[in-house]
């Protein structure tokens, strides 16, 4: 059994194996629905847990929401508290974001790391700790990504990082990476298997994370447009006189 585990990458195919289940039996589906529920569960409430604000609010005894853009994420930690308190935020998302992929795929394969994934972006934007009130879901996209798509993962950090240089904005090139990312997907398994139909569930949970995304990013569109964003300074800037 544990060799099928291994091999297999989810409890849930050794469980049917192992007690004979079908399709057409109860107990197939209802494994299922549990399986997806336990995939679930995990990903929103390890996302709802938002380092951002555990890291102002004990080492820096400030609420990060209260400063800058009021965002509880990595970005606004960098601005406000610096590199420090921007690195241990970045670790922080990390580990929230791994963690339920890996349960998720332990649990139900691929389906249930890109299930567990998307409910930690959405627990990540509205924490059921914290009133509803979180980031942005862009490092947990990224980090979901990197865990489930490293090749897709290289793609947007691409694309992202060509935006930012391009447009000095943080906030544009999320939106467009998070634009990007069902393209990408479908583009790299249309490349690899020669049909994007084979991505599977993959292709509706990165529009939704996309959706998600972009939505939480409307005030910062809204600021660009009003010449109100703050730009990022790159290295080479300073030498600018």
């Amino acid at each position: 059994m544990l060799k099928e585990f291994l091999e297999g990458g989810a409890l849930y195919g050794v469980i049917c194996e192992s007690l004979s289940l079908t399709a057409e039996s109860i107990g197939y589906w209802l494994l299922m629905l549990v399986s997806v529920l336990l995939c679930v569960a995990a990903g929103y409430l390890m996302g709802s847990v938002n380092a951002a604000i555990i890291i102002s609010t004990k080492k820096y005894k400030s609420d990060i929401r209260t400063h800058g853009s009021g965002n509880a994420g990595m970005t606004n930690m960098f601005r406000t508290f610096g590199k420090t308190g921007g690195f241990l935020t970045l670790f922080g998302d990390l580990a929230k974001t791994l963690l339920p992929i890996i349960f998720g795929y332990a649990i139900f394969s691929y389906p249930g790391s890109y299930l567990a994934g998307l409910f930690v972006v959405l627990g990540h934007c509205f924490p059921l700790y914290y009133k509803f009130k979180g980031g942005k879901g862009v490092l947990a996209m990224f980090v979901m990504m990197l865990a489930c798509e490293p090749p897709v993962f290289l793609l947007m950090i691409l694309i992202f990082a060509i935006i930012v240089i391009g447009t000095r904005f943080v906030s544009m090139a999320s939106v467009m990476t998070a634009f990007f990312l069902p393209i990408l997907i479908n583009s790299w398994y249309t490349m690899m298997y020669s049909q994007g139909a084979v991505a599977g569930v993959r292709i509706p949970v990165a529009f939704l994370i996309t959706l998600t995304v972009c939505v939480m990013h409307i005030p910062n569109l809204k600021r660009i447009m009003n010449k109100e964003e703050p730009r990022v300074k790159m290295p080479w800037d300073k030498k600018k006189k």
